[in-house]
């Protein structure tokens, strides 16, 4: 009798135990503002299995609770997320993914008539110098007898009396056209560097803005807007903003909008408890 008692206990515990690691199928939707969401790898890192989304950024994948599964792509940030029970009772996720941005910034070039193509200021500089390669110079007013140095500043500085020397009355110094050509150039393009640093600067502030927000709504909100206002249960706050993210309202946060992002909450509260209702 006590073998039975305790065969009956232990088939009892691992059909528990079984039926809690049980792996379910969850249907899934990546969206993005601007690009194509085909070909997103989605690794489940309990499991160690994975899969990629479709043109449509839809894809599906074996989970159970408490795994994580993370979402890469390369033009996107890694994001990673929890499955909680209320993700296994619906059976599906929606994630936004974040752009990164690579590109550079334009440099808009307008000093001494240059049109900030690269190329066309170029054949200028070009069409210029042939026109110079044309003259008939006139070297009887130069000593030969001294040496003549141009120093690495010969680009930008001004003309001197020694720059009349070289360059008699009726002629042009070639030197003094091409500084003042390819400086502004030479100055715009040095910004290159600092603009995509800053811009690097505003993604990281902003995807970190971006994680930090749901929590951050929470607080500035109230739990009891959700729990009494929007009747959404204390444990699945979380994953009802997780929700609204395809409605823009991470963006709307971080952007100060709060008008919209209470609007959003309401009118995206109603359609929860409805899929929840049918689930």
């Amino acid at each position: 009798m006590v073998k039975q008692l305790t065969f009956i206990l232990l088939l009892s515990i691992s059909t528990k135990i079984f039926t809690q690691e049980k792996q379910i199928v969850i249907s899934g939707n990546i969206i993005s503002d601007a690009l194509s969401v085909e070909n997103i790898h989605i690794l489940n890192k309990a499991s160690n299995k994975g899969t990629i989304t479709n043109k449509y950024g839809e894809f599906k994948i074996p989970v159970k609770a408490n795994d994580t599964l993370v979402f890469s792509g390369i033009q996107f940030y890694t994001k990673e997320v929890l499955i909680t029970q209320q993700l296994i009772k619906n059976k599906s996720i929606i994630i936004k993914l974040f752009q990164k941005t690579n590109e550079l910034d334009e440099v808009e070039v307008k000093a001494h008539n240059l049109s900030g193509n690269l190329i066309t200021d170029a054949n200028k500089v070009k069409d210029s110098i042939s026109k110079l390669n044309s003259l008939a110079f006139d070297f009887s007013m130069i000593d030969f007898s001294k040496p003549i140095v141009l120093g690495i500043d010969e680009f930008s500085r001004s003309t001197t009396s020694s720059d009349k020397q070289l360059t008699p009355s009726g002629n042009v110094n070639v030197l003094a056209i091409l500084g003042l050509v390819l400086n502004p150039l030479f100055k715009e393009v040095g910004k290159i560097g600092k603009k995509r640093k800053q811009r690097k600067n505003e993604e990281r502030v902003y995807q970190k803005n971006a994680m930090n927000a749901p929590e951050k709504i929470i607080v500035e909100l109230g739990e009891a807007f959700f729990t009494e206002t929007l009747k959404i249960p204390s444990e699945e706050i979380i994953d009802f903003i997780g929700f609204c993210e395809s409605k823009g309202i991470i963006a709307f946060y971080i952007e100060g909008k709060k008008m919209e992002v209470i609007d959003i909450l309401i009118k995206e509260s109603i359609v929860y408890q409805k899929s929840n209702k049918k689930d």
